[in-house]
């Protein structure tokens, strides 16, 4: 009977043995006539007969702020969908050219790309100017559409052209927020409060304009000058989003900082022209892509942060002040009836997609 038992049981562990080895032999065979795709089988094929490009990108933006370490993820992204096929040197806070010395450089040839004010790009291209006009745009929602809503499509080509004209390619552009009005003699709860202050602008027309419309004195100062002047007391009062007020010390000498939201910041990302049509179609497709991409995220980074810069500047003793409805309707209607009539003109192209 023992003998019968163990005879069954090898026979039943050679059957199962059997069965194991069927099945493992048969699932390589699955596998090799059936092989997974490859996710890079795509980009291999796109990009593998391409010749390695290196491009150098210059903004003045410090390495730890959103805008320098996007730049950063720009190239780690470009890299990526490139297979390493386009690789892009980043320096950042200046160490190549400032916003104005970029420009010159890309417009020259001299460096593949860069990041930058339309500010200090209004310059060059003056038609870029017309984004400084106050009240464009009074909140995020507006400055979304603008930047990338199909019905300001017109409005931006209209840039583009412009940018162009003067040897660089545009690509997409930003706002880096909304501009308020900070003092340190009294609260500014109304235009009448700003009777009076002297106020530094950026040393543009169409700042000097508005503040002369909304009753302040202003006066045309380099940036480099505020934080001096502000503690010198040469001047009363800046204007600047409220991350820059803190970033750059202005608070420190201001008591008061008032949300008047009354002319939005753009900035954005362009090419040498010369560098761009040097570059393979397939590298333009991915550059634009992902420069697109990084100006949404700055500007859901920068929404984002505008309430942390807030109770920043709270706990460090300031009073910020919201404007009620009726206060920010009479600077609005005060400087689109004054401030725009002076540049209808020269804007009416732009200025019809805000009709």
């Amino acid at each position: 009977m023992k003998k019968t038992l163990s005879l069954m049981l090898v026979l039943a562990m050679l059957a199962c043995s059997s069965a194991v080895l069927t099945s493992c032999s048969s699932s390589p065979q699955k596998s090799s006539t059936s092989p997974a795709p490859s996710s890079s089988a795509y980009s291999e094929s796109a990009f593998a007969n391409l010749e390695a490009v290196t491009w150098r990108f210059s903004t003045q933006s410090g390495s730890q702020t959103v805008v320098g370490k996007m730049a950063n993820w720009i190239a780690d992204e470009v890299a990526t969908r490139t297979d390493g096929k386009f690789t892009i040197e980043v320096y950042t806070d200046a160490i190549l050219y400032s916003d104005r010395e970029c420009i010159e450089a890309l417009a020259a040839g001299s460096i593949e790309a860069g990041q930058g004010s339309y500010g200090t790009l209004s310059k060059f291209a003056d038609y870029c100017n017309v984004v400084s006009l106050p009240y464009l745009a009074s909140s995020w929602e507006e400055l979304n559409a603008l930047c990338f809503g199909d019905d300001f499509a017109g409005a931006r080509e209209l840039l583009s052209d412009s940018i162009q004209a003067v040897g660089l390619h545009p690509l997409s552009f930003y706002s880096t927020g909304l501009r308020n009005f900070s003092n340190n003699v009294r609260p500014v709860n109304t235009m009448a409060d700003m009777a009076g202050l002297k106020v530094r602008v950026q040393q543009n027309d169409v700042y000097i304009d508005t503040f002369n419309a909304l009753g302040a004195y202003p006066v045309p100062m380099a940036a480099a000058e505020v934080l001096v002047s502000l503690q010198q007391g040469t001047i009363d009062a800046e204007e600047n989003p409220l991350d820059f007020i803190y970033n750059d010390g202005f608070y420190e000498f201001q008591q008061y900082i008032t949300r008047t939201n009354h002319i939005a910041t753009f900035s954005g990302y362009y090419v040498s022209q010369k560098a761009w049509d040097a570059l393979p179609e397939e590298f333009q497709e991915v550059y634009t892509a992902v420069t697109t991409e990084a100006c949404q995220k700055i500007m859901q980074q920068t929404q984002e942060d505008e309430e942390h810069y807030r109770q920043v500047l709270t706990d460090a003793g300031c009073e910020v002040i919201d404007m009620s409805e009726e206060a920010l309707a009479e600077m609005q209607t005060t400087c689109k009836e004054t401030v725009w009539p002076k540049y209808a003109d020269k804007y009416a192209e732009f200025l019809a997609y805000f009709e």
